[in-house]
């Protein structure tokens, strides 16, 4: 994973321990794209929030235009299945491309493209271990789709959260990526 993602991980999750073998390091590394009218709605089990899809398959026509490798990681599996059946709608690419945290973990592509779902609560994000599979795939990249307000107020104290605080990342408006424009 790029050099300032791993310092990250390392420093919150393995106490400085991990080291990172990519040399890789750059400002646009790790970016988010606030989606603050998107809303987690309850499905079965599972959450969904259809803004975040929007915004997810505006990134995957992008990635997939670039000739990018990407995958999407997700930590809710009805968030998988509405990404997936409208990447199979939309014809692009779907088939190994929309994963929950849980399937992909051992796995890296490299470029990540992340839903967070939880707009109210942080839900899944409360747990570390999983969350730091969803943000320890990405080879050179990832784009985090969730609400700027959300992580920094309840979900500040999560490892997206401090991610957020603490990398400086660039964050991109949901109509820069509806557009194109980044």
């Amino acid at each position: 994973m790029p050099e300032t993602i791993g310092s990250f991980i390392s420093k919150h999750v393995y106490n400085g321990r991990l080291k990172t073998v990519h040399s890789f390091n750059d400002a646009l590394t790790c970016r988010f794209v606030d989606i603050p009218m998107g809303k987690e709605i309850k499905s079965g089990n599972s959450f969904v929030n259809e803004h975040e899809a929007n915004v997810t398959i505006a990134l995957v026509r992008i990635f997939h235009a670039r000739g990018k490798t990407f995958r999407i990681i997700t930590p809710y599996d009805a968030q998988r299945g509405l990404i997936e059946r409208r990447l199979k709608a939309e014809n692009l690419p779907w088939e190994d491309k929309c994963f929950n945290v849980d399937s992909f973990q051992g796995h890296e592509a490299d470029h990540i493209l992340i839903s967070v779902v939880r707009s109210e609560k942080v839900g899944f994000l409360v747990n570390p271990r999983r969350v730091n599979v969803m943000l320890s795939r990405c080879k050179r990249s990832m784009i985090i789709c969730t609400s700027r307000s959300f992580l920094a107020d309840k979900a500040a104290a999560t490892l997206v959260g401090k991610l957020a605080n603490e990398s400086g990342s660039t964050w991109l408006s949901r109509a820069d990526v509806l557009s194109g424009r980044f």
